[in-house]
């Protein structure tokens, strides 16, 4: 007989997404102790959970031309930013941890990455197949996990992701020189092509929601819980997060939302890039036009700042916040104009400041 908690959690939808990159190791990990969970969840709670794999980026920074992983980590920077799998230890201490648990988790003797390679290509691909079904996008990230930390593939080669593409009937990598596809931010790539934008998005919303390392897993967006858990770890916390509803908040309002956290996180083009779906439809509103205008100052965007935070204050006059924003930005510029836009705020000039401090006043 099930208790009142069971049938609770049964009767609200529950949905999983991982935010992970498949360079991570803990990843892989992480992903055979989910498959443990989700078997509890079935077998023993009657709950079966929807699961969505989300990107996560731990070297942004990856070439396009992969090297070998053991030259790379002598680089400290490298080190460091592999190190968000599982902060605290270094880089090679996370690699035998690492190393002895995948072989518990039965991914082999000889587990290990051998390539500092980019997984933006990856991350694309994984992106497309969740539009084939959780199983079939399942498949392609223990695809790229297996290729890349037991099979020692380079997993941004063209050849392979070819390959993987033409398996699973997934959009071809975008090809940059030589022999490797186009890697995060490369130029070549047009942020508005629809399968770019939905993994940049995706990669957004983590950072918004302040996903900080791999694998984080967020249950129906509310409720996040970090690193390669035990199976028994996951099913409590799983169960416990399902006792909430996933918000039912309009599209407008989550990305609006999500927007002003990436601005608050001193990411003003990552807030401008989710914004802008919400053109031409609603140009003119005064919130996006205040957002936008805050994330162009943030960026130092000064002349289309301006442009815009003009447009506002004489919609609304009487707006003292729209006065300081202004007043800050044309102080930013040089223009005397500032001191009367900071009067009409009621903010008093404090004299000549830093270029950083007046930046983040102005956001």
């Amino acid at each position: 007989m099930l208790d009142i908690r069971q049938m609770w959690v049964i009767m609200v939808p529950m949905k999983i997404e991982i935010y992970a990159d498949v360079l991570c190791a803990w990843a892989y990990v992480g992903k055979r102790r989910l498959e443990g969970a989700l078997a509890i969840l079935r077998d023993e709670h009657g709950v079966e959970p929807t699961v969505v794999w989300r990107p996560y980026l731990i070297d942004p920074t990856a070439p396009a031309v992969s090297e070998d992983l053991r030259v790379a980590l002598q680089d400290p920077a490298i080190d460091a930013a592999l190190q968000q799998c599982e902060p605290g230890l270094s880089t090679w201490e996370n690699r035998f941890r690492v190393r002895d648990l995948a072989r518990e988790e039965g991914l082999g003797d000889d587990f290990g990455a051998q390539w500092r390679t980019s997984s933006w290509a990856a991350h694309r691909m994984i992106t497309a197949a969740a539009e084939h079904g959780p199983a079939v996008q399942d498949e392609v990230v223990e695809l790229f996990l297996r290729s890349h930390f037991v099979a020692g593939r380079d997993i941004n080669d063209l050849s392979f992701l070819r390959e993987v593409a033409e398996a699973y009937a997934l959009p071809q990598p975008l090809a940059g020189s030589g022999r490797t596809a186009l890697v995060y931010m490369e130029r070549g790539v047009d942020p508005e092509e629809p399968l770019e934008r939905r993994t940049r998005e995706a990669l957004l919303t983590g950072r918004a929601i302040e996903v900080a390392s791999s694998p984080t897993f967020v249950v129906n967006g509310h409720s996040a819980l970090s690193g390669a858990q035990p199976v028994e770890v996951l099913v409590e916390h799983f169960l416990t997060a399902a006792e909430r509803e996933a918000a039912d908040q309009p599209e407008v309002v989550r990305r609006f939302r999500l927007a002003e956290s990436l601005l608050d996180q001193r990411d003003p083009h990552g807030c401008r890039y989710l914004l802008k779906p919400l053109r031409p439809e609603f140009d003119g509103d005064r919130n996006l036009e205040q957002l936008t205008a805050r994330a162009l100052a943030a960026s130092a965007s000064l002349g289309p700042a301006r442009e815009k935070l003009e447009q506002l204050v004489e919609a609304y006059p009487s707006d003292a916040y729209l006065h300081l924003l202004l007043g800050k930005t044309l102080k930013r510029l040089g223009d005397p104009e500032y001191a009367r836009h900071l009067a009409l705020a009621g903010e008093p000039d404090q004299g000549t400041r830093g270029p950083v401090e007046v930046a983040d006043q102005v956001v």
